[in-house]
């Protein structure tokens, strides 16, 4: 296959299969006479493998074909068969665009691969499965299969596999933007190409190096890469590479100036596409025109070239959804003779069979009879011994039901700690009248928690959600509530942004941490309010905040830091509102748009909230509070609760 980067440069991809370029079209022939004329199936099969393998680049449909008759005339099937048929059925799905064929029948192969020890077939499907993350564009999946592909060909010492990994590799990086890896890589296979007289293979190795040059704008040394490539393109009749190569010669030469040459080695690329009726590299060539032409100011002639590229194109998608609704027929009409083939066989070996069946029934009998000797033995010998293993397992079942309690015991003091921390409704609503919550832990005690203070005029009111749930966010809830006391009502800060950095200093200090990646995970996500009448001013940190005014809803939203160790260590902001009478300031923590449920058991998500929020605006504060808290218990109604919940709904 053929995978154009941003710059519409030709690169080469090694597939699982080899193209036999070199035998060209007198090996097809003499393949359709073998099975036209041959009376030998095994024959016929092997024929018709090999034409799916000459045909699956440039005729995938009609390869994929030949795959099935490969596999209806191949009667007797051992598992080689089938895991070099599966592959290359693989191969053929991914070229035509087809991936979830593709990575169906790769899977059986990596399956059985890995169930019956078989390196060689494993090798072959991570490489598969790079391929179809090219495909996905997910770069890093695919080099990251690649890898293992090579660890197990070196392991195994499949030589032979070396360079098309590395070249592979390296395109992988390429279309990451990682040129100077792709440069190393391509590198490597071409040292090994050379090492090993792989000729049929070099002229991709120094086509795809003259890529990486004219990407770093080296334009001499691409240009002696990409000839030399050509070069050896032309020794092994590659005619799909010869055309990539004269394609990427005229985008070199388009960058260059030379409009003339340009043309001239896309109008030879072309004739060859042409004649070859290589479809997709006929797109690539449109493509190069336009690019031309466009460079030229020749407007008018890169319109043309463009619209015939969009035509193509369409022919594709076309095309696929054709070969979509044929593969289903071919694989109905596949699996009726494979079943006319198993009833066959059946016919043939029912009295053999049948002779056996007899021979086993005998034999299970005595089996039978002597195991019920040997069972009533050992069940009065141990009969024993089960009473007195049964006495034991109920010792330890009271012991464990005591520790339970023990343990419940102790979460249920935790709560009780918890709870005279976090304010009551009650207490909350003495201290400002129209502020109502709704509080749902998880577990018997919260990484949830919410908490109020009064300074002068100023309000200031805490919502925050903590590194996990249950007793590890409790603890963090304690810490977090501690140092907020003293922040706010004894060192007397009222600026939501010092109180959030004052806070951050405390929890790291409290938490004796150290920068290692397991430690950075600890802490909390807060969103903090001081307001009055008039004014709010807010800071986050990985929360966001929401007013509500006159049905519509306002984002504020908070620095993208926790407060906790980060890698982001900048002062948090302040964001300042101006509020008018009826406002109202909503806070939340992501277990309410975290939840699953609903009819297809998904995640509630942020935009279903805010629709409830706006759907219940014309409700009283708590009445409001009370229809989003009736609306998330339907939700998530015959499903866990996946993380603690709170919801704060204050009104100016």
């Amino acid at each position: 296959m053929n995978t154009i980067l941003k710059n519409n440069f030709y690169i080469s991809v090694i597939a699982i299969l080899i193209c036999f370029n070199s035998f060209g079209n007198n090996r097809i022939d003499s393949l359709l006479r073998v099975v036209s004329t041959s009376k030998n199936d095994s024959l016929v099969s092997s024929a018709y493998y090999e034409l799916a393998q000459l045909t699956y680049l440039n005729s995938p449909k009609k390869a994929l074909s030949y795959n099935n008759q490969s596999l209806v005339f191949f009667k007797k099937y051992s598992s080689d068969f089938q895991y070099s048929n599966s592959i290359q059925r693989a191969v053929i799905y991914r070229i035509m665009g087809n991936l979830d064929s593709s990575i169906y029948y790769n899977n059986l192969v990596y399956s059985n691969a890995l169930k019956n020890n078989l390196p060689i077939y494993l090798c072959d499907a991570y490489g598969e499965y790079g391929l179809i993350s090219v495909n996905q564009n997910n770069f890093q999946k695919a080099i990251d299969y690649f890898q293992k592909q090579l660890t197990v060909a070196k392991i195994n010492k499949f030589a032979s596999r070396y360079s098309g990994i590395y070249n592979n590799i390296g395109i992988a990086y390429g279309n990451k933007g990682d040129w100077e890896m792709a440069k190393e890589y391509f590198s490597k296979s071409l040292k090994d190409d050379y090492a090993n007289n792989n000729i049929g293979s070099l002229g991709n190795d120094y086509n795809n190096l003259g890529i990486v040059y004219i990407i770093n704008r080296q334009l001499d040394s691409a240009k002696k890469y990409v000839v030399k490539g050509l070069e050896y393109r032309y020794i092994n009749n590659d005619s799909i590479g010869i055309g990539g190569s004269l394609n990427n010669l005229a985008l070199l030469e388009n960058e260059a100036g030379n409009f003339e040459n340009a043309l001239a080695y896309a109008d030879s690329a072309f004739k060859i596409a042409n004649i070859s009726s290589y479809k997709k590299l006929q797109v690539e060539i449109y493509d190069s025109y336009d690019q031309i032409y466009s460079k030229m100011g020749n407007y008018k002639m890169a319109y043309e070239y463009l619209k015939k590229k969009n035509q193509l194109n369409a022919f594709f998608e076309k095309e696929k959804f054709t070969n979509d609704i044929q593969q289903l027929e071919s694989d109905i009409q596949l699996e009726q003779k494979q079943t006319q083939l198993l009833e066959k066989d059946l016919k043939l070996t029912k009295s053999e069979k049948q002779k056996q069946k007899q021979f086993a029934i005998i034999i299970l009998a005595i089996v039978l009879i002597i195991a019920l000797v040997i069972f009533l033995y050992y069940f009065f010998k141990n009969n024993k011994v089960l009473t007195n293993q049964n006495t034991i397992i109920s010792d330890q079942k009271h012991l464990i039901e005591e520790k339970h309690k023990d343990i419940t015991d102790s979460i249920m003091y935790a709560h009780r700690i918890q709870s005279s921390l976090i304010p009551t409704q009650t207490k909350l609503n003495k201290c400002f009248e129209k502020l109502d919550i709704l509080f749902q832990p998880r577990d018997i005690v919260s990484g949830d928690f919410y908490w109020y203070s009064k300074i002068e005029n100023i309000n200031i009111f805490v919502l925050a959600d903590c590194t996990g749930h249950g007793v590890p966010g409790a603890f963090m809830s304690i810490i977090g509530i501690n140092q907020l006391n003293t922040i706010v009502n004894e060192k007397r800060i009222t600026q939501p942004e010092l109180i959030l950095k004052e806070l951050k200093k405390g929890v790291v200090s409290s938490l004796n941490s150290i920068e290692t990646n397991d430690e950075k995970k600890d802490g909390m996500d807060v969103a903090l309010v001081s307001f009055n009448e008039k004014e709010l001013v807010f800071s986050g940190a990985n929360q966001s905040i929401l007013i509500l005014r006159n049905n519509e809803l306002t984002e504020l939203k908070g620095n993208k830091q926790p407060i906790g160790l980060s890698d982001n260590n900048e002062s948090f902001t302040e964001i300042k509102f101006d509020l008018i009478k009826n406002d109202r300031i909503i806070l939340y923590s992501d277990g309410i748009v975290d939840q699953f449920g609903g009819e297809n058991g998904k995640k509630l998500k942020t935009r279903h909230f805010k629709a409830w929020l706006i759907e219940t605006s014309y409700l009283s504060y708590n009445e409001q509070k009370n229809n989003i808290e009736k609306k998330i218990n339907e939700y998530k109604q015959g499903y866990e609760q996946t993380d603690d919940i709170t919801f704060a709904i204050i009104e100016i």
